[in-house]
């Protein structure tokens, strides 16, 4: 594991970014990750630094749009085949089979009733239907999942980009220091989806199709999850 100081990791940074315009190191997505670290010197994604610990590097194109998915899982106290079965209307193709596609977002009562709260007296973030409890999720278990996917201390620099005819070229403009996720900000920031479907092609035509059920967010909304967000750039 690589150890650098702060104010080592800042100079790198700021020069790295003086640098205007780079042409990508690498074709397709993994190309800002490649060139940053190239650029850095850097062979290993862990650093460690003093007072903050291992750090995780992580890069972001600023002008992104992509969702990522944290985890999927049905709620604790329900399952999705409960779920479907109580509250599915029938697919359009195969009226015998209920599907059921919805999405909370920002905590709020959707146009079928559904919504999420956090209650932080018990540690859990409450899945509702019409003001009901359905179902739970601890919020410790929100944070593991988080942590499994995304990491608990990371450096992520984010960057402008650009293409001229096949390569793709970064401008790093500001990098921030991301420690201790809160899952109470999930809400806040993420969207819960209820995906149950119905196969419709293939030898499965007409079976019921559970996508789960999935906490979502868009990659720029990444360092909102964070208590401590320190910006270095």
């Amino acid at each position: 594991m690589q150890k650098r100081t702060l104010a080592q990791i800042k100079k790198d940074l700021k020069e790295l970014s003086a640098k205007g315009w780079i042409k990508s190191n690498r074709k397709h997505n993994t190309g800002i990750g490649k060139t940053l670290e190239d650029y850095l010197g850097i062979t290993e994604n862990n650093i460690a630094l003093p007072d903050f610990g291992v750090m995780e590097l992580k890069s972001q194109r600023m002008n992104t749009i992509s969702m990522m998915t944290l985890f999927t899982k049905s709620p604790e106290g329900i399952t999705n085949a409960e779920i479907r079965k109580r509250f599915g209307y029938p697919d359009p193709e195969f009226p015998k089979v209920k599907i059921l596609h919805q999405t909370i977002s920002d905590g709020k009562k959707n146009s079928m009733g559904f919504q999420a709260t956090i209650d932080e007296k018990q540690g859990r973030l409450l899945i509702l239907k019409k003001g009901k409890l359905l179902g739970h999720y601890r919020l410790a278990f929100l944070k593991q999942k988080a942590i499994e996917k995304i990491g608990n201390g990371l450096i992520l620099v984010r960057a402008e980009t650009k293409k001229i005819g096949e390569d793709e070229y970064f401008h790093y403009k500001d990098a921030y220091i991301l420690k201790e996720i809160d899952p109470t900000k999930f809400l806040a920031h993420s969207k819960y989806d209820i995906r149950l479907g119905v196969y419709h092609s293939g030898v499965k035509a007409g079976q019921p199709h559970d996508h789960g059920s999935a906490f979502r967010l868009t990659e720029k909304s990444l360092p909102l999850l964070f208590k401590i967000h320190k910006k270095i750039l």
